[in-house]
C-alpha cells in the first residue's frame, strides 16, 4: 500500500470499532516479534494533561542528548503526528510501509478466525515497531482510555509509569467516581517500576497509592508549586522536588494546568535520572523549550485568537483558572464544540459565565453534540449565545463580536476533534481580508 491506500485502510477499518482488552493486542504483537519489548518505554495515563506531560519530559529528554519517541492520540492537524521520534513525525512512506506489514498479520488472525484489531490497535502497534525500527533510546506512551485495559498496556516492565490529573470522564467505561478510574488507570503499574502521580483529588491519590503497594512501586506523589505569576503568556513558578532540590521554571507553555503537568514532568526526569540517564541539569531549559499544539495555544495575534482543548469538567476548571491568572477583567468571546458524551451541562454551566459572548459550534465527529442543543444548554447561564452553521460563520462571528461587544479576545475549547478545522477557517478568512 501507499499512503493513500493506507489511509483508505485505515478508515475502512472503523467498523472494528474501539474494544478494551488486551487479547487481540497481544497476539497481533506476537505475530509481529513484539516490537515492545525491545524498548525502554514511559507510560502514561490518566484524564486531563498526558499530552502535555509528555511533551514537557520529551523536551527534557531531548535537551539531554537522547533520542525520544513518542505515541499519542488522538491527532488533532495531522495524522501522523500520533507518532513521532523527536520533533519529527513518521513519514508518509513509512506508514505505508508499516501498515501494510501490519495489514498481513491482520489478516493471518481473520484466517483464524481471530478477531480483526481495531484502529487504535493497529497504530498502537505502528507505534512500537516504528520505534523499535528507529532505534529510540526512550520511549513516551500515552494510554489511549483507561489503563489496564487499554491497548498500549501491554508492556513486560517500564522505566516509570505516570499518572495525570483524573476526572469523571468516559465513565460508561471506566467506572463511575474518581476512585473507581483512578483504579483502572493505576492498571498500568508494573511490579517495582516507580509511578508519578500528579497532585490532585485525595480519592485518587488513595486508589493509585494502594496498587502501587500491592505491586511494590516506589510511589511519587508531586507537591504544588509556589510563587505562581504570569509575564505575559510566561509562567514562572518555583518548586521544591523530591530531591530537595528548588527549580525555578519558565514556561512558554501558557496554561495554569501547564504548572501541574511541568511538575510532573519534573520528578518523572528525576525517576529517570535515579535509573542512570542523564537529564537532572536540563529540567528548566527542557520545560522552557517544550511546545504543545492546541493547547492554550495563540493562533492569531489581531485580534488575539486562542484555542484549547478543554474537553471535559476538569480541564473546563483548568481553562477557567487559566483565564482569571492571565485575562484579569478581559472580555472574552468564546467558540464551543463539544461531544455528546461528555458532560456538557456540567461544562456550560462552569464557563458560560466568563463568557462576553458564547458561539457554539458543531465538530465533525459521530460523537458530536448539535451546536443548537449546545446553545440551549448555555442559555440557561448566558443568554448572549447564538449556533453557528460552520466554522467560517463561527470565525466570522467571533471576529465580528470583537468589535461590536468591544471583547479584548477570542478563545476557542471543547473537543480537539474541530480545532483543525477552525484553525484552517481563520487562516482562510484572514486570507480573503488580506486580498480584498
Amino acid at each position: 500500500m501507499n499512503y493513500n491506500e493506507s489511509m483508505e485502510y485505515m478508515e475502512a477499518i472503523k467498523k472494528y470499532g474501539s474494544v478494551l482488552g488486551l487479547d487481540t493486542i497481544k497476539t497481533l504483537l506476537a505475530k509481529m516479534g513484539n516490537p515492545q519489548d525491545e524498548l525502554k518505554v514511559i507510560h502514561v495515563a490518566g484524564t486531563n494533561g498526558k499530552g502535555s506531560t509528555s511533551a514537557f519530559l520529551q523536551s527534557i529528554l531531548m535537551e539531554s542528548g537522547y533520542k525520544t519517541g513518542r505515541y499519542s492520540s488522538p491527532a488533532v492537524f495531522e495524522y501522523r503526528e500520533i507518532i513521532r521520534t523527536d520533533n519529527t513525525y513518521i513519514r508518509e512512506e513509512e506508514v505505508a510501509d508499516i501498515l501494510t506489514y501490519i495489514k498481513s498479520k491482520c489478516n493471518e488472525m481473520v484466517k483464524e478466525s481471530l478477531p480483526h484489531p481495531t484502529p487504535f490497535e493497529i497504530e498502537t502497534a505502528m507505534a512500537f515497531e516504528y520505534f523499535k525500527r528507529k532505534k529510540c533510546d526512550v520511549v513516551l506512551v500515552e494510554c489511549g482510555m483507561g489503563g489496564e485495559g487499554d491497548a498500549t498496556n501491554v508492556f513486560k516492565k517500564v522505566l516509570c509509569s505516570v499518572i495525570t490529573t483524573i476526572s469523571l470522564d468516559h465513565t460508561k467505561f471506566l467506572g463511575s467516581t474518581i476512585g473507581e478510574i483512578a483504579r483502572v488507570k493505576a492498571g498500568i503499574i508494573k511490579d517495582n517500576c516507580p509511578v508519578i502521580v500528579s497532585n490532585q483529588t485525595d480519592e485518587a491519590v488513595e486508589s493509585i497509592k494502594k496498587i502501587a503497594e500491592l505491586k511494590k512501586a516506589p510511589f511519587i506523589l508531586c507537591q504544588n508549586a509556589y510563587g505562581i505569576k504570569a509575564e505575559g503568556f510566561l509562567t514562572l513558578y518555583e518548586y521544591k522536588a523530591s530531591n530537595g532540590k528548588i527549580y525555578k521554571i519558565e514556561l512558554k507553555m501558557p496554561g495554569t494546568y501547564q504548572v501541574k503537568n511541568s511538575i510532573t514532568a519534573i520528578e518523572a526526569a528525576l525517576a529517570l535520572e535515579n535509573r542512570g540517564f542523564k537529564v537532572e541539569e536540563n529540567i528548566e531549559k527542557g520545560l522552557l523549550n517544550a511546545n504543545w499544539p492546541g493547547r492554550m495555544e495563540v493562533i492569531n495575534d489581531s485580534p488575539l485568537f486562542i484555542i484549547d482543548g478543554a474537553h471535559n469538567p476538569g480541564a473546563i476548571k483548568e481553562l477557567r483558572d487559566s483565564i482569571d491568572l492571565y485575562f484579569t477583567n478581559k472580555k472574552i468571546t468564546f467558540i464551543m464544540g463539544v461531544l455528546a458524551d461528555k458532560d456538557f451541562k456540567k461544562e456550560a454551566e462552569m464557563i458560560a459565565g466568563r463568557g462576553e459572548m458564547i458561539i457554539t459550534v458543531t465538530p465533525d465527529n459521530e460523537r458530536a453534540l448539535n451546536g443548537e442543543i449546545l446553545a440551549e444548554t448555555i442559555r440557561s447561564y448566558n443568554s448572549n449565545v447564538i449556533c453557528a452553521k460552520g466554522m467560517d460563520e463561527a470565525v466570522k462571528m467571533s471576529i465580528n463580536s470583537v468589535n461590536v461587544n468591544n471583547c479584548d479576545l477570542i478563545i476557542a475549547f471543547g473537543s480537539l476533534s474541530y480545532l483543525k478545522d477552525l484553525r484552517r477557517a481563520l487562516k482562510k478568512y484572514i486570507k480573503a481580508k488580506t486580498n480584498s
